[in-house]
């Protein structure tokens, strides 16, 4: 038995280890459907590039001081998704709505990595690596877990493989054709043309299975493109026999510096996007949907004061989803989950920034020990290395 197999959970093991993740940082509220930790749950990881502004996408509307930070952001109070007396979403968020009110997604505010300045480049460094500063070359977090567990697989969906899934464990990836398809018997000349070659062989052989899970006709008028591709891929792979359990997609453009929106605009349409790929996830999954815990997070947050331009600078804390048919309601009774630290000038991070009061390593390792079977104390010492028994409760 390899070190790694040692590792692989079984029933005792989960029951042992889930006492040493409970009360240990965990964040208040959050719950999981009762359907059982199997080889068939399933994960997908979305990340915004770019810092989402939190504070628009969960709007805190009760907060009476919020009007004073960013009047020029908020929209009409007839128009918002109230989830209770105090936060709502974006208008923008119909169906993300719909999924919150039927216990399908899970919304945690005041979120973030322990990154705590206001570079992009070193702020996804740090929500990838799951560490505690920005590194060089590091491995990411989903693939030192991926070696925990070498019975998961993962798929990068997208141009490149990012940083979340580098490292030793190997991992697939797949992005939409850029040049016509290639017809059957091109592709049967070069299976014999490789058939033998030790390097290339195997790695045509995956690009070929990948094409046939995806099993679209890139020639067709009707192919999707964009972020909506990826996506279909995403429920696709999920879907596939013998195909992979974890998937991670990303989607730029959250950097919203000037003439950010309120109903209309950059943000806005942003959040429409969104919106619109976690209803096509759960429709392209379909019954798969009701095993699978999609992720949404972001590399940091925004300001909570409006800029002069109309939009936000970069902050420190912001919000993240958690989507799917695994996804409990809370049982903290609340929409939001996780401690406030409220708008309050003093409870401002610098005097301008939402203080995050929630660790996000803690919300993914949670998410990798209650749906994935993880280790809590290899979580802790391998995939998050360093990870506050205790969490954190100001930033």
């Amino acid at each position: 038995m390899s070190k790694h197999q040692k590792h692989s959970l079984n029933r005792r093991q989960f029951l042992k280890s889930a006492a040493l993740l409970a009360g240990a940082g965990s964040i208040p509220g959050l719950s999981w459907a009762s359907t059982g930790i199997s080889g068939n749950n399933k994960l997908a990881v979305i990340i915004l590039r770019g810092a989402m502004d939190g504070l628009s996408a969960v709007i805190p509307y009760g907060d009476p001081l919020l009007a004073g930070y960013r009047g020029a952001l908020i929209p009409e109070d007839s128009s918002l998704l109230k989830l209770d007396n105090y936060f709502a979403l974006h208008p923008a968020f119909t169906e993300s709505f719909k999924l919150q009110q039927s216990g399908e997604l899970g919304i945690v505010h005041a979120v973030a990595s322990a990154y705590r300045e206001r570079s992009h480049f070193d702020g996804q460094n740090v929500l990838e690596s799951g560490l505690d500063i920005a590194m060089p070359n590091p491995s990411g977090w989903l693939n030192r877990a991926l070696q925990l567990q070498t019975q998961q697989q993962a798929m990068a969906l997208g141009q490149a493989v990012p940083l979340i899934l580098r490292g030793e464990a190997s991992v697939g990836s797949w992005s939409p054709p850029t040049l016509p398809a290639m017809n059957g018997d091109t592709l049967s000349r070069l299976q014999k043309l490789y058939d033998m070659d030790s390097f290339l062989g195997p790695r045509l052989l995956e690009a070929l299975n990948a094409r046939e899970i995806v099993g679209t006709d890139m020639d067709s008028e009707a192919s999707l493109t964009g972020f909506p591709a990826l996506v279909d891929a995403a429920a696709s792979f999920l879907n596939a026999v013998n195909g992979p359990n974890i998937v991670v997609l990303e989607n730029d453009g959250w950097d919203t510096h000037a003439n950010q929106g309120t109903e209309q605009g950059t943000l806005p349409r942003k959040f429409a996007e969104l919106d619109a790929s976690l209803a096509q996830l759960k429709l392209g999954l379909g019954s798969t949907w009701q095993n699978t815990v999609v992720v949404v997070m972001t590399e940091f947050g925004r300001t909570v004061r409006v800029n002069g331009s109309l939009g936000t600078d970069h902050g420190t804390a912001s919000v993240a989803f958690l989507a799917g048919g695994s996804v409990s309601k809370f049982s903290s009774g609340s929409a939001v989950t996780g401690p406030w630290p409220g708008l309050g000038e003093s409870s401002l991070r610098d005097g301008r920034d939402l203080q995050p009061t929630n660790d996000l390593r803690q919300l993914m390792a949670e998410v990798l020990h209650s749906h994935m079977a993880y280790d809590a104390q290899l979580l802790r010492e391998v995939v998050f290395p360093g990870l506050s028994t205790t969490g954190f409760q100001r930033g």
